[in-house]
């Protein structure tokens, strides 16, 4: 299941919720607004990423994952568009479809939910992007795996690319965990960029409707 809503919290710049199959996440984005002393950087916007558990506390979980968005989004803002500026991202689950001691489904929801946010924030962006999760199960591959299905994988990954045109374009993010040949690493590339180019499509769909909400368009009649 793939739900998605923009501009659902009135107190930030850009913000979405999706729904991916058993997993659902709400970021908001912030921004540019003024940093902090210590966080300027004086050549592009300071990116700052919190990611708050459905329940609990923050754990090292929590952080792991703050690391791998920071080391994506950094690289897909035009962060030097505004300088000595900063750009806050704060990503909520809400329900969570991953066990402790895995992040596959957690991460795939947040990579593409930040996307719906940033695009509601308007800020600038080289490139759409989209990620997929996949797990590689008694030598067969599973698309958008589920919780129990990844506890008894031979390895899970997490893909992200780039996309340019409607087509698939660099690869931007691989996290791979378990036993795997590079054969099957090669094969899981090939086959996950037609999950993200069917994926992009339900992107552009969402955004569609989100232009729609957005603006009322009038019909001028010539008298």
């Amino acid at each position: 299941m793939f739900q998605v809503h923009t501009s659902i919290l009135d107190n930030a710049d850009g913000s979405a919720e999706l729904t991916l199959d058993d997993t659902k996440v709400l970021v908001s984005v912030s921004g540019p607004i003024e940093s902090k002393q210590r966080q300027e950087l004086p050549q592009q916007a300071s990116l700052e990423i919190i990611v708050r558990p459905a329940k609990g506390l923050s754990t090292t979980k929590e952080k792991l994952l703050e690391d791998k968005l920071r080391s994506l989004l950094q690289n897909v803002l035009i962060r030097y568009r505004y300088p000595r500026q900063l750009i806050q991202i704060v990503v909520q689950f809400l329900v969570s479809g991953t066990r402790q001691e895995f992040t596959n489904n957690e991460l795939n929801a947040a990579i593409n939910c930040c996307y719906f946010a940033i695009i509601d924030a308007d800020l600038s962006i080289y490139s759409s992007f989209a990620s997929v999760s996949l797990c590689i199960n008694s030598g067969n591959l599973i698309e958008n795996p589920t919780a129990d299905v990844i506890s008894t994988s031979d390895s899970h990954h997490i893909v992200c690319f780039s996309i340019e045109n409607g087509k698939v374009g660099n690869l931007l993010l691989l996290e791979s965990a378990g036993e795997f040949t590079e054969y099957q690493l090669f094969d899981l590339l090939a086959k996950s960029v037609r999950s993200i180019e069917s994926l992009h499509q339900l992107q552009r769909k969402a955004i569609e409707k989100k232009l729609g909400n957005d603006y009322i368009w009038r019909e001028v009649k010539n008298n």
